[in-house]
């Protein structure tokens, strides 16, 4: 065979193997997902192979990491709510995932005349003398009015301004009006060559005769300061309320003349009492004070269960009751109780109670319940270790919760990166080196998961204070809601805290972090997670890296960096509790036998 035609077989052999094609994976957001922000940008990320092939999604250049990891920040807009990303690789492999959009970013042109009550979505109460506040978007520069069924005849709106078609309308409620109900028509004034236009609320208004009397049905009843608002009051299971207003689920509880608060309809049940629901519903009466293996408790006498908080001040603790009158006679200490120095109390207002209790030093943590009908105020008392060295850590109970549970498919526990590491699979890996870390140096560690299995989110608290937890430590990673900017502000890591006995802790974590970790510091903040909220102990939750970004989330992949989070943990609750720096060994050189010395015989000598 001659030369030309080995060297033509050669190449036609090579033409025939089949080149790779790229590919492109998108990881967030998934497929047909849903968009609720109101965002003109969002973030988009996922994965492509070659990692060094160029790229771009909606005809834009996305940068890729060097493992083909990729995150972009990109404009959406859509004139029916539906966007789609559209992903090419240089050699044509294209991908696309469609998000269907919850606000459009431009407003269909109505060309005829349009209404829409945008208030009374459901069911509302109020009591008399309440206002009812009624709002509609429409046509602009309309003349518009709302009627209540039953309630309130025609009665003008205002457009709130010029030419912005929002339209506004209060009802105020009279005593004349209780037992009343009825569904809110809003309207536009008709005449010559206009056509009529109304919108009816979804939901009727009621005026009630009287407050209602309720009590909490769960163990984690919570009180918001608003509907939508941040929590209030952490209430256990019997503790009567006056409800004096409703709004959809949410019921409104008038805790006193100046301060309400809002709590889930489904926490909540008509009170068996027939009393009429007006307070003082119960008085105080002696205080007895004891110590416990855990640290002091009080045991407040109560004839009801009604609402309280707890706030932490300088001195110490601070009780504040709803619906009650003090009429405390007595307060009996116990000698042997090292914490509680003094209990003072006072009529703070109409119908609220303030107890002061002054500690030796800030509380460790606390837990309050009812017994009975007596309020208990339990106090911790802060561990004793050893503090030395080899196992400065010994006597000391460190919970370790590994943030999340699994779940493989969206709706995801927790998030995702773009090379599909799972957040609780991050989570779970520092956990680990935490657990170990702690272990060497004498603590004993109770995991809240070791592997796969489900943790529900209200059960970590609970196992931390079952299982004797002194501190709480929950591993997390981060992710951004739809449309935020995942390039500014650099992102980083986190060190969150919530009550004040938690703060030293989440400080000491904090310090290691800046010492330890190669990323942006976010800083130490105050957050109001639910594992965080716990009272018996010093709980911080941490946000090592953000698992979006393509660089960190190669970083949560990496065993090194893993051991580098767990150590700040772990050093951290060392400088906590103000262990000394562990004492450097010294190498000492192995000394020669020494030399022996061999004595020479005396020789006589003929001197005299």
């Amino acid at each position: 065979m001659s030369l030309y035609k080995i060297l033509s077989l050669l190449l036609l052999s090579v033409m025939s193997i089949p080149v790779s094609a790229g590919e492109i994976r998108f990881r967030y957001p998934v497929d047909g997902q849903r968009i609720f922000n109101p965002v003109t940008r969002t973030f988009v990320f996922g994965q492509i192979t070659p990692a060094d092939m160029p790229f771009t999604i909606n005809g834009q250049k996305v940068d890729v990491h060097s493992n083909g990891g990729f995150i972009a920040y990109l404009p959406v807009e859509s004139e029916d709510g539906n966007f789609a990303f559209k992903g090419e690789l240089a050699d044509g492999t294209t991908a696309q995932v469609n998000v269907r959009l919850r606000h459009c970013s431009k407003d269909k042109e109505k060309k005829d005349p349009w209404l829409n009550i945008s208030s009374i979505s459901s069911d509302v109460t109020v009591m008399p003398g309440d206002p009812i506040k009624v709002q509609a978007t429409g046509t602009p520069g309309r003349e518009a009015f709302y009627v209540i069924d039953g309630i309130a005849k025609e009665t003008p709106m205002m457009e709130t301004s010029e030419g912005s078609g929002k339209y506004v309308g209060v009802y105020w409620t009279t005593p004349a009006d209780a037992g009343k109900s009825g569904t809110v028509l809003v309207k536009f004034k008709t005449g010559l060559f206009r056509s009529s236009v109304q919108s009816a609320s979804k939901g009727r208004v009621r005026i009630s005769a009287s407050p209602e009397l309720l009590e909490t049905s769960s163990d984690n009843s919570v009180v918001r300061n608003a509907i939508d608002g941040g929590y209030m009051l952490f209430l256990g299971r019997g503790v009567k309320l006056i409800s004096t207003g409703r709004v959809g689920n949410m019921r409104r509880i008038q805790l006193s003349p100046s301060e309400i608060g809002w709590i889930d309809n489904s926490k909540v049940r008509s009170s068996d009492s027939k009393e009429t629901p007006v307070p003082p519903f119960t008085e105080t009466g002696n205080i007895n004070l004891k110590s416990t293996k855990y640290g002091s408790e009080l045991l407040i006498t109560m004839y009801d269960r009604v609402p309280y908080i707890v706030e932490e001040t300088d001195f110490g603790l601070r009780l504040k009751l709803y619906y009650a009158n003090l009429h405390t006679n007595w307060i009996v200490y116990d000698s042997s109780d090292t914490i509680v120095k003094n209990v003072t109390f006072r009529q703070a207002a109409e119908n609220i109670s303030e107890i002061d209790v002054f500690t030796a030093e800030m509380p460790w943590g606390y837990n309050i319940d009812y017994v009975g009908k007596s309020l208990r105020l339990q106090l911790r008392k802060k561990p004793i270790i050893l503090q030395y060295w080899p196992k400065p850590l010994t006597g000391l109970n460190v919970v370790v919760d590994a943030g999340h549970s699994p779940r493989y498919n969206p709706p995801y526990d927790g998030t995702l990166g773009p090379l599909g590491l799972f957040e609780f699979q991050a989570n779970l890996a520092i956990a680990k080196k935490l657990r170990d870390r702690l272990i060497h140096y004498g603590a004993n560690v109770i995991m809240t998961r070791s592997g796969d299995e489900t943790v529900p989110l209200a059960d970590r608290p609970k196992i931390a204070r079952e299982k004797g937890g002194d501190i709480f430590i929950s591993v997390h990673n981060n992710a951004l809601g739809d449309g935020q900017n995942p390039f500014s502000p650099p992102k980083g890591y986190q060190i969150y805290y919530y009550h004040q006995h938690s703060r030293a802790l989440g400080s000491a974590i904090h310090a290691e972090y800046r010492k330890n970790i190669p990323l942006p510091d976010q800083g130490l903040r105050y957050g109001d997670y639910l594992v965080t909220r716990q009272t018996w102990m010093p709980a911080v939750l941490t946000e090592t890296a953000y698992m979006i970004l393509p660089k960190q989330e190669e970083m949560l992949n990496d065993p090194e960096f893993q051991e580098l989070a767990a150590k700040s943990m772990a050093d951290g609750v060392l400088a906590f509790f103000n262990v000394p720096p562990e004492p450097q060994k010294i190498a000492y050189k192995k000394k020669s036998p020494a030399r022996q010395t061999v004595k020479q015989p005396v020789r006589a000598s003929n001197k005299r």
